[in-house]
């Protein structure tokens, strides 16, 4: 008996897709392969560039990479002010920002020459500035729990190393300018 027209089609179908497959996984490996091959050629390239001294174009590339993350931390913390966060920490800004906080803290060191407790109290001296010229009559105590310090020293001591005086003094200066501003 001869086989139906519908068997032999199928039989060439099933044929041709073993032969398809075949051939697109030859193809799928040698792409795979030459990728490799491509990879690790550019990978002796970049030895080779380090090893010749050429290093300061990858220097360059670094420092612009590092000074675009310094600015990006810069622009969290102003528009979002995440140091009213008494317990704010160096793991919270690198989460916020999408590093480690390894590189956080070099970059941070590197651009402001602050550590990192230091970068975080300076912003939240900046915002009791600020809070004060909106609204004179808050106390001192007040600035610094308003601006996230967990303590009255720690926020006088803060204060003192960013402006060069005690926050009682500037805040009475402060004020004095204002009124003598309002007699004028």
């Amino acid at each position: 008996m001869r086989p139906s027209f519908h068997s032999q089609a199928m039989n060439f179908l099933l044929w041709f897709l073993a032969a398809f497959s075949v051939v697109a996984v030859a193809v799928a490996v040698v792409l795979y392969w030459r990728l490799r091959k491509r990879e690790a050629a550019h990978a002796a390239e970049l030895r080779q560039l380090s090893r010749s001294g050429d290093t300061l174009s990858a220097a360059l590339e670094s420092s612009a990479i590092d000074q675009f993350l310094y600015d990006r931390c810069c622009r969290y913390m102003t528009e979002r002010k995440p140091f009213l966060v008494q317990d704010f920490s160096l793991q919270d800004l690198a989460n916020g920002v999408y590093t480690n906080k390894a590189y956080l803290s070099k970059t941070i060191n590197q651009y402001s020459g602050k550590n990192f407790r230091q970068y975080v109290n300076y912003y939240r001296v900046m915002y009791s500035m600020e809070l004060f010229r909106a609204n004179m009559s808050l106390r001192v105590t007040q600035l610094g729990e308003l601006s996230g310090f967990r303590s009255e020293t720690s926020f006088f001591q803060s204060f003192k190393r960013v402006m060069g005086e005690s926050p009682s003094s500037w805040c009475a200066r402060m004020r004095k300018n204002y009124n003598d501003h309002l007699k004028n």
